[in-house]
């Protein structure tokens, strides 16, 4: 049995998962992702940490690396992350110099999708998208049976102004990431209700027993999703929109006032099933382990 670390490196988590070639997941570690690491150097740390500790139990063949932001995916290089602050920065081959050994290198949403694509929500799809909701929002674009990157530019539907009212990392104000990630239901419901440290996870069970703040501000949030994901089905025409992230563990909670939305707003165009991840907050471990395992049969 073949073994590979996959690696997720997320605005708030490092979440690392042993994975064997089944895509069973053995064993999963998370560590804080370190602020302002600007070189990357503490990141790097971070994951070797992870991978000496699951080599304790197995031998690993290679780790598969997935980072969000704008990538340049054959040099391995993030051109641009704001949650991590990172510019231009060759975390691929860094990591590949710390921890000796082959690094598959994607980003963190299009990898998930790979997941998906292959054997989760969207299999059989030839148009499709996958938005896994986290600390971060973007957008992995499946058309005509393939993902589109773009040269690592495609995809960024966090970062479409979907009229919201506050700030994001980009610099910008009305983003749907600053309106609603994770992080930025968690900011708006403490700012409304005054109470700190209160989970999405929480929250979400808050609007089933019926808060009225907490309905409140998951109402803006899921609204603006559908918003942005009518733009998307107008120009793609998906057959399948699927969910994913940390708030996919939501399910219809999160699923039904988008696609009430989308029933009352919707004209002409196809209107998709919406979907939660088949591997719900693990498809980017999932697909991470995929990619590097195609490493492995590569011989690379």
């Amino acid at each position: 049995m073949n073994y590979v670390v996959a690696v997720d490196v997320g605005g708030t988590d490092i979440k690392g998962a042993l994975v064997d070639s089944d895509f069973n997941v053995i064993a999963t570690k998370n560590i804080r992702t370190p602020k302002a690491d600007t070189t990357g150097v503490e990141t790097v740390r971070a994951i070797k940490a992870i991978v000496t500790e699951f080599a304790q139990h197995q031998t690993i063949a290679a780790v598969g690396l997935v980072v969000p932001g704008t990538l340049d995916e054959p040099t391995g290089t993030s051109r641009w992350a704001g949650n991590l602050q990172w510019n231009n920065l060759p975390i691929r081959n860094l990591l590949a110099e710390a921890i000796n050994m082959p690094v598959a290198f994607s980003h963190d949403v299009r990898t998930a999708a790979v997941a998906e694509m292959r054997s989760g929500a969207a299999k059989d799809a030839q148009n499709a998208i996958f938005i896994p909701v986290g600390t971060g929002i973007a957008a992995a674009l499946i058309i005509d049976g393939e993902i589109r990157s773009a040269e690592g530019f495609a995809g960024e539907i966090g970062h479409v102004d979907v009229r919201g009212k506050y700030s994001c990392v980009c610099g910008k104000t009305g983003c749907l990431e600053a309106a609603s990630s994770t992080l930025a239901i968690s900011k708006a419901y403490e700012s409304q209700s005054g109470k700190t440290g209160v989970t999405t996870e929480e929250i979400y069970k808050l609007v089933v027993a019926g808060d009225p703040i907490a309905i409140h501000v998951w109402n803006d949030a899921t609204s603006a999703m559908a918003r942005a994901c009518e733009v998307l089905i107008t120009i793609l025409a998906p057959e399948v929109i699927v969910f994913g992230g940390g708030l996919s563990n939501a399910g219809e909670t999160f699923l039904k006032p988008i696609r009430e939305y989308l029933d009352s707003s919707l004209t002409f165009q196809r209107k998709p099933r919406l979907e939660i991840a088949h591997y719900k907050s693990q498809a980017g471990a999932i697909g991470c382990a995929m990619l590097a395992f195609d490493l492995v049969k590569a011989g690379k």
